[in-house]
């Protein structure tokens, strides 16, 4: 089970709350992914679809506490894997349809009587925050997943265009786009100062979060706490395992460098050696000369240890260049 039907799974268990929660949670399930088929006489009907049989559960456990119906749940069979099914929450009463869409605000009617579908987040849900939240989390569960934080930190919201199909025609009519109706959730996810962006990609509009910090805001928001809490626990150990890898990389360039510098030293020495003699250096010169040759390794700091008497990284490090510009006099006779 992936990462995200795991959390999509612990969402559903949470407790229902209050009936305002209850309806706005239940609101931005069909708000996300929820299609509402109208009659040649304007009967309706509503079909939620999911992958996730807890969240197909949940939607049906939210109607039938909301409103005291039983809808029915159809099990098809997908594309994608042979064992892979999608459950779909119907509502086919047409008076109970209406009755839903209204009461979760996505059915409304303005001064003249004529009925509109919300293509935003309905604003009485706005209002109060842990209503807010309950519409959240329902988008989520209808429309959102999120990678496994062990790879990469990604959580996304793809939408769909809230169609309604007349049985006469089978023609679709867009009741609005589904780029303002995700834009309308990133204005909220603007509130709680959580970063995401919006992109066409193919014939969906994707609002997504990258950041690890929006991520784990976004699962605080909608009470994924436990998520949260592992996905806070992968982070402490990546960031941990970047701190090492950092100081290891930090040391092996270090080291590399007082490598290179000492291999340099000892062919400036032997040149010395071989053209000038090193008893011909003055004693400093020659003590340290020596040293560099038996211990190609050491580190300055561990070459000034091995002087008689001691001698600072800055002592030594003044004899070894002075070596160089002897070398470097003797390359250019």
């Amino acid at each position: 089970m992936t990462f995200s039907a795991i959390l999509k799974k612990d969402l559903s268990k949470l407790p229902y709350g209050s009936k305002a929660c209850q309806r706005a949670e239940l609101s931005g399930m069909i708000g996300a992914v929820g299609t509402i088929h109208i009659e040649q006489s304007g009967a309706m009907t509503i079909s939620i679809k999911t992958e996730n049989p807890a969240v197909a559960a949940r939607c049906y456990q939210l109607m039938k506490s909301l409103y005291q119906i039983k809808p029915k749940i159809k099990i098809e069979k997908t594309r994608k894997f042979k064992e892979h099914r999608a459950y779909r929450v119907v509502v086919e009463q047409p008076w109970t349809a209406k009755i839903i869409l209204e009461d979760c605000q996505i059915l409304s009617y303005n001064a003249n009587g004529q009925a509109f579908f919300a293509n935003q987040v309905p604003e009485p849900f706005i209002k109060q925050q842990n209503q807010t939240k309950a519409y959240i989390r329902g988008v989520f569960l209808g429309c959102g997943s999120i990678s496994n934080p062990e790879k990469t930190y990604h959580l996304e919201l793809v939408g769909k265009k809230t169609t309604i199909t007349k049985k006469s025609d089978r023609s679709p009519v867009v009741a609005g786009e589904q780029c303002a109706y995700l834009q309308s959730i990133k204005t909220i996810l603007d509130g709680y100062e959580i970063k995401s962006n919006l992109i066409h990609r193919k014939a969906h509009w994707v609002l997504y979060l990258k950041e690890g910090s929006s991520v784990a805001d976004f699962l605080s928001v909608i009470g994924a706490h436990r998520g949260l809490l592992e996905m806070e626990n992968i982070r402490i150990v990546k960031e941990m395992r970047n701190d090492v890898n950092r100081q290891v990389n930090c040391e092996t360039a270090n080291l590399n460098k007082t490598i290179a510098a000492a291999y340099d030293q000892v062919a400036d020495i032997m040149l010395i050696k071989e053209q000038f003699g090193l008893k011909n250096l003055p004693k400093n010169l020659y003590d340290i000369a020596e040293l560099r040759l038996n211990y190609p390794d050491a580190s300055i700091k561990e070459l000034g240890e091995r002087l008689d008497p001691p001698v600072g990284k800055s002592g030594v490090y003044h004899r070894l260049k002075k070596l160089n510009q002897i070398a470097a006099d003797l390359k250019h006779r």
